[in-house]
């Protein structure tokens, strides 16, 4: 999504968590004059409810631990019993951590609340957001970013390029998909999520940003010196494969206007006399719901696309948007485990009216919704608020949607994409090195 944005539901990464009642306090001590608004967002000029609740003394540098040396500010009414206990807790930190001296405010507030949103133990959906996430995923599920023209994802731990952008200034520098992040300015990405790379790989246009990367194919590592430039996102792109009527749809995201441009590409592919289709939703991490009905709608008619599982067990049918034309052309669907969330919503929608075949690994599994209350700072939580059911009432979350014709991808192999493909020769086809599209072309050619 953006530059690397698997950002709205990345691949899981495991942080400590930190207790619950040590976040909430953490939020009273670094967001004082804030409350939690009815809509999820912390007010600015709400005061915190006061109470006489004695909570705790706090020890002085140099005490024994539990020595108490004076009473802790008073805590709202509703606060948990244990809040004293992280009082001293932090304390601990700011008395003896040796860097201390450099410990800011900032970076114990977002630890705080981002091991809060960890520790309700929705990995990979729930999340914090910093001010710069938010900040580039509202750019990139626009469609356009300020960077190197990259797509980033997570594969065996590492942040790989999922995607480039033909013509943009990775891919003229010579970054190509599949190579793993290393460093980016010269500081190691090791441990990081996508999403955190991301802000690291964008900046200012005109300006420039050292990429260090590690293609598996080769071994080699490789370092490109790249000028960022404002680029357009497409979500869809899509080319004949050469000596057949099929036409390749790859959607790699479900940003604003994904459904038109796929719709705009299915329309190109018709008219230049493709039959048949396959849609390509390999690595694609999700995005608007709204955009996922609305692709479903392209190949589905009176259908039901998904269930909404509300918190008090209510289930309630999304259908197709019939003002969309439907396609009766034949489709098969290409999945592995980066596709996520809507791209999971459209994939079980199809299989499930039987429309068409899904060809390759069982998805990541982040059927939920997820809704973003904005922090005062320009920081957000985005918190999962209902599920999502398949048709056929199979939750996805933690489950993904297996494919009707497992084909596992090789570690060493690069799915292609419809650049790559539209430089084949038809004599190649049969053996172009992406063993789940080789597996589609043969259900279409049957």
């Amino acid at each position: 999504m953006t530059e690397s944005n698997y950002q709205l539901e990345p691949p899981p990464v495991a942080r400590p968590a930190v207790s619950l009642a040590a976040i909430v306090i953490l939020l009273l001590v670094f967001a004082a004059g804030l409350a939690v608004g009815q809509s999820g967002v912390l007010k600015p000029g709400a005061t915190p409810r006061p109470s006489s609740v004695s909570v705790g003394q706090t020890p002085a540098p140099g005490s024994t631990p539990g020595e108490s040396t004076g009473p802790l500010p008073t805590m709202p009414q509703d606060a948990p019993a244990d809040f004293g206990l992280f009082w001293q807790a932090l304390q601990v930190v700011r008395d003896n951590f040796v860097g201390r001296d450099v410990l800011t405010d900032e970076q114990i507030t977002y630890g705080a609340i981002r091991g809060l949103v960890e520790a309700l133990g929705d990995t990979g959906h729930s999340v914090f957001l910093t001010p710069a996430t938010v900040r580039a995923e509202r750019e990139s599920l626009g469609g356009t970013v300020v960077g190197i023209g990259v797509l980033l994802g997570e594969r065996d731990d590492r942040v790989i390029v999922v995607s480039v952008i033909s013509g943009g200034p990775a891919d003229r520098a010579g970054v190509r998909t599949g190579d793993a992040i290393l460093e980016v300015g010269g500081e190691t990405v090791s441990g990081l999520a996508p999403e955190e790379v991301a802000p690291r790989v964008r900046g200012e246009a005109g300006s420039t940003v050292v990429v260090s990367v590690e293609r598996p194919v080769t071994g080699e590592q490789l370092e490109f010196s790249i000028v960022r430039e404002e680029l357009h996102f497409p979500a869809a792109s899509w080319t004949m494969v050469p000596g057949t009527e099929f036409a390749l749809l790859r959607l790699v995201q479900f940003s604003s206007g994904a459904a038109a441009e796929l719709r705009q590409a299915h329309d190109q592919a018709t008219a230049a006399g493709a039959t048949s289709f396959i849609l390509d939703l390999r690595s694609n991490p999700g995005g608007f719901i709204s955009e996922a009905v609305d692709t479903a709608s392209l190949f589905l008619s009176q259908r039901q696309v998904y269930i909404r599982e509300l918190a008090d067990g209510q289930r309630l049918p999304v259908l197709t948007n019939d003002a969309i034309p439907a396609t009766e052309a034949p489709v098969v669907v290409l999945i592995d485990e980066g596709t996520a969330s809507s791209a999971e919503i459209v994939s079980a929608a199809l299989k499930s009216a039987g429309r068409a075949q899904l060809v390759g690994e069982t998805t990541f599994g982040t059927g939920t919704v997820l809704l973003t209350f904005d922090l005062p700072d320009g920081s957000a939580i985005r918190l999962a608020v209902e599920n999502w059911l398949t048709p056929d009432g199979e939750l996805i979350f933690g489950q993904g949607i297996d494919p009707t014709i497992p084909v596992p991808r090789p570690i060493d192999e690069i799915p292609l994409d419809p650049t790559e493909v539209a430089e084949l020769a038809p004599e190649d086809v049969p053996s172009l090195p992406d063993s789940q599209l080789r597996r589609a072309i043969e259900l279409l050619a049957q």
